[in-house]
């Protein structure tokens, strides 16, 4: 009989049977390596890791390793829009060609900051075939992507923008701060708050990252492409293998909508200061009435994409039907194949999980969601 995965870590007393959660996703096969951290009112009530950080199971995760968070980075990057915003050097409804004025041709020339951020320009991704490594060449794969004409008219509706969301933070930045989106989430939002979040791994970091493991990949790659254009630009041009996070310059990149490299603890305290009005540990990134700005409510409709229905903020999902935790005032993004992060700020959480084994869905992985069930369960509001 083989021996159960070790969990390690900590909860505060009261929170173990979030714990035995943990445990149990683990010992179930569902889990490879994975962590999950709670951060309530400045204070860490809830960090764990456990597992294994390789395919066959014989090297143990560590306690700082990282994983490829896929689009949970995205609001990483949203929040530094909100920062940007706060100084004044972007204003959410100003139209994008007053900071980019190359955006400003085939129809562009009104699409706003808001716009662009809650999925709804009409530009989802390259509408030409595209690779991975011109998709990484971030400030190039930009002024491909602004060159381009909307593929139904813009704020009409909203399709997902998987894998440049990213570009679009990095443009308005380098344009209005000077900085790329790597340089100025690591200097404004990971040091101050000390967040082992990185978009954009350094060489000497590589080791950290837990490579991310998808059994269902081959079926994918065999699997017909999308035919839809809408859904093709979004998600096929171009088409990304799960396993392409474990190539160094994915993670070196600085992809800002899914290359973020960080653990469950380090997103979980972003989220914290967020959920405190923006402030942790006397730390403060935003004022209070600018988060507020920040995830008021844009959009709220079917994703001609994902095909689900989503609440959208300026680049954050505004929770629904429970997705973070039973507040609708809840707020963050969700990651390809289970990671997430989110801010309660109603019980001042910040709540996150990351894992390198991938499940086969955007959102919605039921590993995290019984964690985050319990976690509800023992502070009395589940």
């Amino acid at each position: 009989m083989s021996q159960a995965p070790a969990v390690h870590g900590f909860v505060a007393q009261g929170f173990e049977p979030v714990r035995d959660a943990f445990a149990q996703n683990l010992a179930s096969g569902e889990e490879l390596g994975a962590t999950f951290s709670v951060v309530q009112d400045g204070e860490t009530i809830i960090d764990l890791y456990g597992g294994a950080r390789d395919e066959d199971r014989s090297e143990p995760l560590g306690p700082d390793d990282l994983f490829n968070v896929w689009s949970t980075t995205k609001g990483m990057a949203a929040l530094c829009i909100g920062m940007a915003v706060e100084r004044g050097l972007l204003d959410y409804q100003a139209p994008v060609a007053t900071y980019w004025p190359e955006f400003a041709v085939n129809g562009k020339e009104a699409i706003t900051v808001e716009t662009l951020l809650s999925h709804a320009s009409g530009i989802q991704g390259a509408d030409t075939p595209a690779t991975t490594e011109e998709m990484l060449d971030i400030p190039t794969f930009s002024a491909r992507l602004a060159a381009q004409a909307p593929l139904f008219p813009p704020g009409s509706a909203n399709a997902y923008n998987a894998g440049v969301f990213g570009h679009w933070v990095d443009a308005l930045l380098r344009r209005t701060d000077g900085r790329s989106l790597m340089d100025f989430f690591a200097d404004e939002v990971a040091t101050p708050l000390k967040a082992d979040v990185w978009i954009g791994l350094p060489s000497d970091q590589h080791h950290r990252r837990a490579p991310i493991v998808a059994p269902w990949a081959p079926m994918m790659a065999a699997s017909p492409p999308a035919t839809d254009p809408i859904v093709k630009s979004a998600m096929g041009s171009p088409r990304m293998s799960p396993l392409e996070a474990n190539r160094p310059d994915w993670m070196a990149a600085g992809n800002g909508a899914a290359g973020g490299s960080a653990n469950a603890r380090g997103i979980a305290r972003v989220y914290g200061a967020l959920a405190r009005g923006g402030e942790l540990e006397g730390v403060r990134i935003l004022s209070s009435e600018s988060v507020d700005r920040m995830v008021a409510q844009r959009r709220a409709s079917k994703d001609k994409v994902l095909g689900v229905w989503v609440r959208w903020a300026a680049g954050f999902i505004l929770s629904a039907n429970g997705l973070y935790g039973p507040n609708d005032t809840s707020f963050g993004h969700s990651g390809w194949g289970g990671s997430f992060g989110f801010a309660d700020p109603e019980n001042k959480l910040g709540v996150s999980y990351a894992m390198n084994l991938m499940a086969p869905n955007l959102a919605g992985d039921p590993r995290g969601g019984r964690l985050v069930t319990e976690t509800y369960k023992c502070l009395g509001l589940g």
